[in-house]
Protein backbone atom coordinates (compact mmCIF):
# COMPACT_ATOMS: atom_id res chain seq x y z
CA UNK A 1 0.00 0.00 0.00
CA UNK A 2 1.48 3.43 -1.07
CA UNK A 3 1.97 5.74 1.77
CA UNK A 4 -0.39 9.02 1.68
CA UNK A 5 1.89 11.68 0.12
CA UNK A 6 2.42 9.55 -2.87
CA UNK A 7 -1.21 9.76 -3.75
CA UNK A 8 -0.44 13.87 -4.06
CA UNK A 9 3.11 13.73 -4.77
CA UNK A 10 4.81 10.85 -6.73
CA UNK A 11 8.00 9.19 -5.84
CA UNK A 12 10.95 10.74 -7.57
CA UNK A 13 14.68 9.58 -7.41
CA UNK A 14 17.72 11.10 -6.09
CA UNK A 15 18.58 14.34 -7.99
CA UNK A 16 15.32 15.04 -9.13
CA UNK A 17 13.53 16.11 -6.45
CA UNK A 18 11.84 19.83 -7.66
CA UNK A 19 13.17 23.13 -5.05
CA UNK A 20 9.73 23.60 -3.73
CA UNK A 21 9.37 19.70 -2.90
CA UNK A 22 12.93 20.57 -0.68
CA UNK A 23 10.68 23.78 0.36
CA UNK A 24 7.98 21.49 1.69
CA UNK A 25 10.53 18.69 2.77
CA UNK A 26 12.19 21.13 5.29
CA UNK A 27 8.74 22.18 6.92
CA UNK A 28 8.13 18.65 8.08
CA UNK A 29 11.21 17.97 9.57
CA UNK A 30 10.15 20.02 12.39
CA UNK A 31 9.20 16.77 13.65
CA UNK A 32 11.97 14.82 11.74
CA UNK A 33 9.70 13.89 8.49
CA UNK A 34 10.99 14.15 5.11
CA UNK A 35 6.91 14.17 3.93
CA UNK A 36 5.79 17.12 2.06
CA UNK A 37 2.03 16.65 3.05
CA UNK A 38 3.74 16.82 6.37
CA UNK A 39 5.21 19.84 5.30
CA UNK A 40 1.77 21.17 4.14
CA UNK A 41 -0.21 20.13 7.43
CA UNK A 42 2.66 22.01 9.65
CA UNK A 43 1.92 25.08 7.63
CA UNK A 44 -1.45 25.07 7.73
CA UNK A 45 -1.13 24.32 11.55
CA UNK A 46 0.82 27.83 11.91
CA UNK A 47 -1.38 29.37 9.88
CA UNK A 48 -4.34 29.19 11.43
CA UNK A 49 -3.09 30.63 14.55
CA UNK A 50 -0.89 33.41 12.79
CA UNK A 51 -0.65 33.81 8.85
CA UNK A 52 2.53 36.39 9.96
CA UNK A 53 4.45 33.07 11.47
CA UNK A 54 3.29 30.88 8.61
CA UNK A 55 4.81 33.42 6.17
CA UNK A 56 8.31 33.67 8.33
CA UNK A 57 8.21 29.81 8.25
CA UNK A 58 8.06 29.75 4.31
CA UNK A 59 10.53 32.37 3.69
CA UNK A 60 13.05 30.23 5.57
CA UNK A 61 12.01 27.18 3.99
CA UNK A 62 12.47 28.46 0.78
CA UNK A 63 16.03 30.46 1.37
CA UNK A 64 17.02 26.72 3.27
CA UNK A 65 17.93 24.74 0.61
CA UNK A 66 19.28 26.98 -1.72
CA UNK A 67 21.57 28.57 0.78
CA UNK A 68 23.34 24.82 1.64
CA UNK A 69 23.22 24.62 -2.42
CA UNK A 70 25.46 27.88 -2.08
CA UNK A 71 27.44 26.30 0.53
CA UNK A 72 28.34 23.26 -1.85
CA UNK A 73 25.12 21.01 -0.34
CA UNK A 74 24.47 18.14 -2.48
CA UNK A 75 22.71 14.87 -2.23
CA UNK A 76 20.89 13.10 0.03
CA UNK A 77 20.93 15.17 2.92
CA UNK A 78 19.84 18.00 0.85
CA UNK A 79 16.88 15.84 -0.53
CA UNK A 80 15.47 15.15 2.89
CA UNK A 81 14.57 18.96 3.97
CA UNK A 82 16.90 18.84 7.04
CA UNK A 83 18.66 21.86 5.82
CA UNK A 84 14.87 23.75 6.57
CA UNK A 85 15.18 22.16 10.65
CA UNK A 86 16.80 25.25 12.44
CA UNK A 87 15.89 28.08 9.93
CA UNK A 88 12.50 27.07 10.06
CA UNK A 89 12.67 27.30 13.81
CA UNK A 90 14.46 30.35 13.84
CA UNK A 91 11.51 31.87 11.80
CA UNK A 92 8.99 30.66 13.57
CA UNK A 93 10.32 31.97 17.38
CA UNK A 94 10.46 35.35 15.75
CA UNK A 95 6.84 36.62 15.96
CA UNK A 96 6.53 34.15 19.16
CA UNK A 97 8.70 35.89 21.10
CA UNK A 98 9.11 39.53 19.26
CA UNK A 99 6.65 42.05 17.96
CA UNK A 100 6.36 41.42 14.42
CA UNK A 101 3.88 42.98 11.49
CA UNK A 102 3.56 42.46 8.01
CA UNK A 103 5.39 46.42 7.26
CA UNK A 104 7.59 45.74 9.77
CA UNK A 105 10.38 45.89 6.83
CA UNK A 106 13.37 45.54 9.66
CA UNK A 107 12.25 42.60 11.64
CA UNK A 108 11.73 40.79 8.14
CA UNK A 109 15.41 41.95 7.36
CA UNK A 110 16.55 40.19 11.01
CA UNK A 111 14.28 37.21 9.79
CA UNK A 112 16.30 37.21 6.60
CA UNK A 113 20.15 37.81 8.28
CA UNK A 114 19.21 34.90 10.98
CA UNK A 115 18.22 32.20 8.41
CA UNK A 116 21.50 32.68 6.64
CA UNK A 117 23.19 32.27 9.79
CA UNK A 118 21.29 29.54 10.71
CA UNK A 119 22.58 27.83 7.00
CA UNK A 120 25.87 28.89 7.84
CA UNK A 121 25.91 27.79 11.00
CA UNK A 122 24.51 24.49 10.68
CA UNK A 123 27.47 23.51 8.08
CA UNK A 124 30.40 24.83 10.74
CA UNK A 125 28.77 22.73 13.86
CA UNK A 126 28.29 19.80 11.29
CA UNK A 127 32.22 19.84 10.91
CA UNK A 128 33.41 20.34 14.42
CA UNK A 129 30.76 18.37 16.72
CA UNK A 130 31.12 14.69 16.45
CA UNK A 131 27.19 13.68 17.22
CA UNK A 132 23.69 15.27 15.74
CA UNK A 133 23.60 18.95 16.21
CA UNK A 134 19.82 18.54 16.67
CA UNK A 135 18.27 22.25 16.87
CA UNK A 136 21.64 23.46 18.81
CA UNK A 137 22.02 26.73 15.49
CA UNK A 138 18.44 27.52 16.61
CA UNK A 139 19.04 28.12 20.18
CA UNK A 140 22.36 29.86 19.95
CA UNK A 141 20.72 32.37 17.66
CA UNK A 142 17.84 33.01 19.40
CA UNK A 143 19.71 33.43 23.04
CA UNK A 144 21.62 35.41 21.09
CA UNK A 145 19.02 37.95 19.72
CA UNK A 146 17.48 37.67 23.56
CA UNK A 147 20.49 38.94 24.78
CA UNK A 148 20.64 41.59 22.51
CA UNK A 149 17.06 42.80 22.74
CA UNK A 150 17.44 45.04 25.97
CA UNK A 151 20.57 47.04 24.05
CA UNK A 152 18.64 47.31 20.36
CA UNK A 153 15.35 49.44 19.45
CA UNK A 154 14.46 46.79 16.21
CA UNK A 155 14.01 43.73 18.92
CA UNK A 156 10.65 44.25 21.28
CA UNK A 157 9.26 41.56 23.49
CA UNK A 158 5.99 40.57 22.11
CA UNK A 159 2.76 41.25 24.13
CA UNK A 160 1.43 38.26 26.70
CA UNK A 161 0.47 35.21 25.29
CA UNK A 162 -2.85 33.43 25.75
CA UNK A 163 -4.09 33.53 29.48
CA UNK A 164 -3.83 30.08 30.93
CA UNK A 165 -7.32 28.08 31.59
CA UNK A 166 -8.80 28.49 35.64
CA UNK A 167 -8.53 24.94 35.84
CA UNK A 168 -6.07 21.99 34.34
CA UNK A 169 -7.64 20.93 31.37
CA UNK A 170 -5.52 17.82 30.53
CA UNK A 171 -6.44 17.26 26.89
CA UNK A 172 -6.45 20.60 25.65
CA UNK A 173 -2.86 20.80 27.45
CA UNK A 174 -1.96 17.76 25.57
CA UNK A 175 -3.30 19.06 21.88
CA UNK A 176 -1.71 22.53 23.12
CA UNK A 177 1.40 20.81 23.60
CA UNK A 178 1.63 19.11 19.74
CA UNK A 179 0.73 22.89 18.47
CA UNK A 180 3.72 24.71 20.60
CA UNK A 181 5.93 22.66 18.95
CA UNK A 182 5.72 24.77 16.08
CA UNK A 183 5.05 28.05 18.63
CA UNK A 184 1.39 27.80 18.05
CA UNK A 185 -0.18 26.76 21.36
CA UNK A 186 -3.73 26.16 19.72
CA UNK A 187 -5.70 23.36 19.93
CA UNK A 188 -6.73 23.43 16.01
CA UNK A 189 -2.65 23.52 15.68
CA UNK A 190 -2.00 20.51 18.00
CA UNK A 191 -4.59 18.40 15.99
CA UNK A 192 -3.02 19.02 12.54
CA UNK A 193 0.21 18.87 13.50
CA UNK A 194 -0.67 15.32 14.83
CA UNK A 195 -2.24 14.71 11.36
CA UNK A 196 0.67 15.99 9.57
CA UNK A 197 3.25 13.40 11.99
CA UNK A 198 0.58 10.72 11.08
CA UNK A 199 0.38 11.06 7.76
CA UNK A 200 4.23 10.93 7.52
CA UNK A 201 4.75 8.05 9.88
CA UNK A 202 2.02 6.68 11.97
CA UNK A 203 4.82 5.57 14.75
CA UNK A 204 6.25 8.77 14.66
CA UNK A 205 2.54 10.35 14.93
CA UNK A 206 1.85 7.90 18.56
CA UNK A 207 5.21 8.59 19.90
CA UNK A 208 4.57 12.11 19.71
CA UNK A 209 1.28 12.07 20.89
CA UNK A 210 2.61 9.71 23.51
CA UNK A 211 5.43 12.50 24.48
CA UNK A 212 2.72 15.03 24.87
CA UNK A 213 0.67 13.29 26.92
CA UNK A 214 3.89 11.72 29.26
CA UNK A 215 5.18 15.80 28.92
CA UNK A 216 2.01 16.93 30.23
CA UNK A 217 1.27 14.72 32.91
CA UNK A 218 4.83 14.97 34.58
CA UNK A 219 4.64 18.54 34.39
CA UNK A 220 1.41 18.77 36.10
CA UNK A 221 2.91 17.15 39.00
CA UNK A 222 6.52 18.24 38.86
CA UNK A 223 6.03 20.52 42.34
CA UNK A 224 8.10 23.56 40.37
CA UNK A 225 6.12 24.01 37.41
CA UNK A 226 3.26 26.26 36.98
CA UNK A 227 0.02 24.31 36.46
CA UNK A 228 -0.86 26.97 34.38
CA UNK A 229 1.80 26.75 31.90
CA UNK A 230 1.37 22.92 31.47
CA UNK A 231 -2.30 23.93 30.47
CA UNK A 232 -0.77 25.92 27.38
CA UNK A 233 1.50 23.11 26.41
CA UNK A 234 4.95 25.18 27.50
CA UNK A 235 5.77 21.83 29.20
CA UNK A 236 4.52 18.92 26.71
CA UNK A 237 6.21 20.32 23.69
CA UNK A 238 9.37 19.44 24.63
CA UNK A 239 8.10 15.98 25.44
CA UNK A 240 6.35 15.68 21.63
CA UNK A 241 10.35 16.69 20.27
CA UNK A 242 12.34 14.95 22.94
CA UNK A 243 10.11 11.17 22.85
CA UNK A 244 10.40 11.52 18.51
CA UNK A 245 13.75 12.30 18.82
CA UNK A 246 14.81 9.44 20.89
CA UNK A 247 12.58 6.76 18.94
CA UNK A 248 14.17 8.35 15.23
CA UNK A 249 18.01 8.78 16.78
CA UNK A 250 18.78 6.34 19.40
CA UNK A 251 17.29 2.81 17.89
CA UNK A 252 13.37 2.82 17.27
CA UNK A 253 12.85 2.20 21.06
CA UNK A 254 9.68 3.28 22.85
CA UNK A 255 10.81 2.82 26.57
CA UNK A 256 13.62 5.66 25.51
CA UNK A 257 10.91 7.82 24.22
CA UNK A 258 9.22 7.62 26.54
CA UNK A 259 12.00 7.91 28.86
CA UNK A 260 12.93 11.02 27.16
CA UNK A 261 9.79 12.88 27.07
CA UNK A 262 10.48 12.53 31.15
CA UNK A 263 13.35 13.80 31.56
CA UNK A 264 13.32 16.91 29.17
CA UNK A 265 10.23 17.76 31.06
CA UNK A 266 11.83 17.80 33.97
CA UNK A 267 14.58 19.66 32.86
CA UNK A 268 12.25 22.27 31.42
CA UNK A 269 12.06 24.44 34.86
CA UNK A 270 15.89 23.98 35.70
CA UNK A 271 17.35 25.33 32.69
CA UNK A 272 14.55 28.05 32.73
CA UNK A 273 16.26 29.13 36.39
CA UNK A 274 19.35 29.40 34.94
CA UNK A 275 18.05 32.33 33.08
CA UNK A 276 17.38 31.94 30.04
CA UNK A 277 14.86 30.65 27.98
CA UNK A 278 14.30 26.81 27.13
CA UNK A 279 13.09 26.76 24.19
CA UNK A 280 13.82 23.23 22.79
CA UNK A 281 17.10 22.72 24.62
CA UNK A 282 15.68 20.27 27.06
CA UNK A 283 14.87 18.09 24.05
CA UNK A 284 18.09 18.54 22.31
CA UNK A 285 20.31 17.53 26.29
CA UNK A 286 17.68 14.81 26.67
CA UNK A 287 18.96 13.38 23.20
CA UNK A 288 22.51 13.75 23.70
CA UNK A 289 21.90 11.77 26.99
CA UNK A 290 20.42 9.16 25.63
CA UNK A 291 22.65 8.76 23.12
CA UNK A 292 25.88 9.27 25.57
CA UNK A 293 23.92 6.33 27.48
CA UNK A 294 24.00 4.05 24.53
CA UNK A 295 27.52 4.72 24.05
CA UNK A 296 28.52 3.69 27.31
CA UNK A 297 26.39 1.08 27.06
CA UNK A 298 27.64 -0.44 24.22
CA UNK A 299 31.48 0.53 25.09
CA UNK A 300 31.63 -0.53 28.88
CA UNK A 301 28.22 -3.03 29.30
CA UNK A 302 27.76 -5.22 26.54
CA UNK A 303 27.82 -8.59 26.76
CA UNK A 304 31.07 -10.65 26.70
CA UNK A 305 31.37 -13.53 24.40
CA UNK A 306 30.10 -16.82 25.18
CA UNK A 307 32.67 -18.80 25.98
CA UNK A 308 32.28 -22.03 23.19
CA UNK A 309 32.90 -25.72 24.15
CA UNK A 310 35.84 -27.62 23.48
CA UNK A 311 34.61 -29.82 20.20
CA UNK A 312 31.75 -27.74 19.01
CA UNK A 313 31.00 -26.15 16.23
CA UNK A 314 31.43 -21.89 16.75
CA UNK A 315 27.79 -20.35 16.24
CA UNK A 316 27.99 -16.47 16.54
CA UNK A 317 26.18 -15.06 18.97
CA UNK A 318 22.99 -12.68 17.86
CA UNK A 319 23.83 -9.08 17.64
CA UNK A 320 22.04 -7.64 20.57
CA UNK A 321 23.57 -3.86 20.73
CA UNK A 322 21.53 -1.79 18.89
CA UNK A 323 24.46 0.84 17.50
CA UNK A 324 24.59 4.40 17.21
CA UNK A 325 22.61 5.71 14.50
CA UNK A 326 24.72 7.33 11.86
CA UNK A 327 25.30 11.18 12.41
CA UNK A 328 22.52 13.42 11.49
CA UNK A 329 22.23 15.76 8.68
CA UNK A 330 21.47 18.65 11.04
Amino acid sequence: MKPPVDYLFPPMTSGTVPYWRLTLRGCSQLCFQTNELTGIFFLVAVLVTSPLAAAYMLVAALMAPGGRMLLGQRGAVLETGLPGLNPCLVALSLPAFFETGWTDWGMWAVLVVCVAVAIVLVRVLLLVLPFPILVLPFLIIFWILWALEPHVGFLEPAAGGPAAAATFQPVAAVLRGLGETLFSPAIVSGLLFLCGVLLGNWRHGVIALVGATTGTVVAYYYRQVDPGSADLGLYGFNGVLAAVSAYVVCGGRLRLAVLGAVLATILTPAISAVGVQALSAPFVLTTWFLLLLGWIEDRWFGAPPQPQLAGSAATPAADTQTPLPARNGD
